[in-house]
């Protein structure tokens, strides 16, 4: 049983491979992508250096912070409330620029181009296509690494199992599922990505963008899941023409890892 299933999976992730290697090749070498970067200028430019030394900075701060100490004297509230505000300085400023400029938001990213059925099943489809991938990086990189999935998980994932009481564990759910997949797939895959994919090139920017999100994380074991999690993201973007998408996929994925945490499946 464990050869067929190990047979199994490697069907799979051939099968996710492919899949999207062939839509890489859909869009960036035959020029198919669908989001749209014209409204871009060049204060978003440096908007966008703004971002990244701002998160750069925030992300060196946290990677030296105890985090020890964090998880015995976590406020759940006060984290939610501390990710809220840090997000709002990110996007505050991005959102009142470009209604300043008459930049329609919904049409710079797509939030009017789909109704709620087909957002669904994009963003449902290409996450279970995507799943075995992300999953076959993982194993690959506690393979090499030696570290065990169990034992070494992100910061968020260890204050989410830390947490015995299940009210409290409700702020965390709604950061991991609502706050961190509008917020991360609108600076991210949004507006990062279409202002460096102006000027630098689709294939640059998604590089960029992708090696980025990963980064911020601050977990070393899973940098080439979230890479690689980043790059579909940008893909199911390109592909469906609206920022929902990879939205409702991040949901999603984030939705799965934490059932996983609290069934004690991950």
């Amino acid at each position: 049983m464990e050869v067929l299933g190990s047979a199994v999976f490697v069907l799979l992730v051939g099968a996710s491979f492919a899949i999207f290697s062939r839509l890489g090749r859909r869009i960036y070498l035959l020029r198919s992508g669908t989001v749209k970067v014209e409204q871009f200028g060049g204060l978003d430019a440096f908007f966008v250096l703004s971002i990244v030394l701002y998160i750069g900075m925030n992300g060196w701060r946290s990677a030296n912070s105890a985090s020890a100490r964090l998880l015995d004297s976590l406020d759940p509230g006060q984290l939610t409330f501390g990710i809220l505000m840090y997000w709002s300085l990110v996007i505050g400023p991005i959102l009142f620029s470009m209604i300043a400029r008459d930049i329609s938001v919904p049409q710079a990213f797509g939030l009017n181009r789909l109704n709620l059925v087909k957002i669904l099943t994009w963003g449902l489809g290409l996450l279970i296509a995507a799943l075995p991938l992300i999953a076959a990086t993982s194993v690959l990189v506690s393979a090499l690494m030696k570290v065990s999935p169990e034992n070494d998980t992100q910061e968020i994932v260890k204050i989410f199992e830390h947490l015995s009481d299940p009210i409290k564990r409700i702020p965390l759910i709604f950061l991991a599922v609502v706050v961190a997949p509008l917020a991360e797939e609108f600076v991210f895959r949004g507006y990062i990505y279409g202002v460096l994919k102006k000027y630098f090139g689709p294939i640059a920017s998604l590089v960029f963008t992708s090696t980025l999100f990963a980064v911020i994380h601050l977990h070393i074991p899973s940098l080439l899941p979230l890479f690689v999690l980043a790059c579909v993201l940008t893909l199911s973007y390109e592909l469906s023409g609206s920022l929902l998408v990879p939205m409702t996929m991040h949901a999603l994925f984030n939705a799965i890892t934490l059932v996983g945490v609290a069934l004690g499946l991950k």
